[in-house]
């Protein structure tokens, strides 16, 4: 099938580009569009892949990082088969590292590379495995309270690993490790819209939920602009938000994330109803003054509807719950809305903390990190 070129055009993204274009950093070649009919490469589904081939929304998105990238160190996750990795080159930082974990781009950016004057390096491997820190020189590392380190993440994210990824980068950040170690590291990034609106949904907002919390907390989110689900192929079905994410030097709630999570997934798990129904669902059944005992010390009326909380309710939330926990370590072991799964270990039929042997857990920087489930980050209802 043939498409008309002058049709094309007309519904091409009209873009304003407020910056010079970028001087000549790559000699002419072919472009990733062709690179892709080269190697009768496609994107494949279940993998929830969509490359995003035009050069003028491409530059954008590097853009939203700096004007210019001298200087930078830089990782691109997700490369594809290369669009994002030339825009990033043609600014001229550093170095690029690209971390791609399908092998069928590896020829394509190997092309990329070749051309580069050694500023580029391919790894191939998986991302939710992956230690980003490697990418970045530990010399140029900046204290958390100073400026951010000249290093900068890109990832045009596949839809199906967006979330996850999101997730361990806040635990990273709650716990300043990672590639945070170094500093507070900027993050341009592709996401559902629907995800984007989430991120800066407010009190009260029909969108808000636990990811609302979380990256309220850890992150400056700067909306950058919407990209047309048309371009890019194959086309989703949604339009996708470009943001910029920068860690905050101080946290309202300073906890590592894991431990917000937990109790901000229980209290919006009824959005819209009254938060005492959700928040006793972090306590064994007939527990009730367990239940009175955390809004006493939050200071937080039980009569509030889960999703008119602010930030800083779910702060008194969370460090209350870390008292009564402390007091009650059983709590910790138990994460479910079913009362008999309370019953089957730690509490007995009153709601007792029976004695259990508990395993000492390695505190170890290198170990896997847990990604949390994504139960209730899309409920925009109220649980029956």
């Amino acid at each position: 099938m043939k498409i008309s070129h002058r049709l094309f055009n007309k519904f091409r993204p009209k873009l304003q580009l407020n910056h010079d274009p970028p001087t000549q950093a790559i000699p002419p070649m072919p472009t990733s569009s062709e690179l892709l009919k080269m190697y009768n490469v496609r994107a494949r589904k279940q993998l929830s892949q969509n490359f995003l081939l035009d050069p003028l929304i491409t530059n954008r998105f590097v853009v939203c990082a700096a004007k210019n990238l001298a200087g930078y160190h830089v990782c691109e996750v997700g490369p594809g088969p290369g669009p994002i990795t030339r825009s990033i080159l043609q600014r001229k930082p550093e170095h690029l590292t690209v971390v791609e974990k399908d092998h069928r781009f590896l020829p394509m950016l190997k092309y990329v590379a070749d051309v580069s004057n050694d500023r580029m390096t391919i790894v191939h491997g998986d991302i939710l495995k992956y230690d980003l820190s490697q990418c970045f020189p530990e010399e140029l590392a900046k204290e958390w309270d100073k400026a951010s380190p000249p290093f900068v993440v890109f990832g045009n994210l596949p839809f199906n690993v967006s979330l996850p990824l999101i997730f361990k980068w806040f635990d990273q950040i709650s716990r300043k490790d990672g590639m945070f170690k170094l500093g507070r590291i900027p993050l341009v990034l592709t996401f559902q819209r629907e995800v984007v609106e989430r991120f800066l949904a407010q009190t009260g907002d029909k969108q808000r939920c636990r990811l609302s919390v979380s990256a309220q907390n850890f992150c400056d989110i700067d909306y950058k602009f919407i990209i047309a689900g048309g371009s890019f192929v194959p086309p989703p079905k949604v339009e996708v938000g470009v943001v910029k994410i920068v860690p905050k030097k101080t946290f309202d709630i300073n906890l590592p994330f894991k431990k917000i999570d937990y109790v901000v997934k229980h209290t919006m798990h009824r959005k819209t109803k009254y938060c005492k129904h959700s928040v006793k669902t972090m306590f064994p059944p007939k527990r009730s003054d367990l239940v009175d005992e955390i809004f006493q010390i939050s200071g937080i009326d039980p009569l509030t509807r889960s999703n008119e909380l602010e930030n800083l309710h779910f702060r008194d939330l969370c460090y209350a719950y870390e008292e009564i926990a402390d007091r009650i370590p059983n709590l910790r072991k138990v994460d479910t809305y079913d009362e008999k799964e309370w019953l089957k270990t730690y509490f007995d039929a009153n709601g007792n903390p029976r004695d259990v042997l508990f395993e000492t857990e390695e505190k170890n920087d290198n170990s896997k990190v847990e990604i949390p489930t994504f139960e209730g980050i899309f409920e925009t209802s109220s649980v029956k």
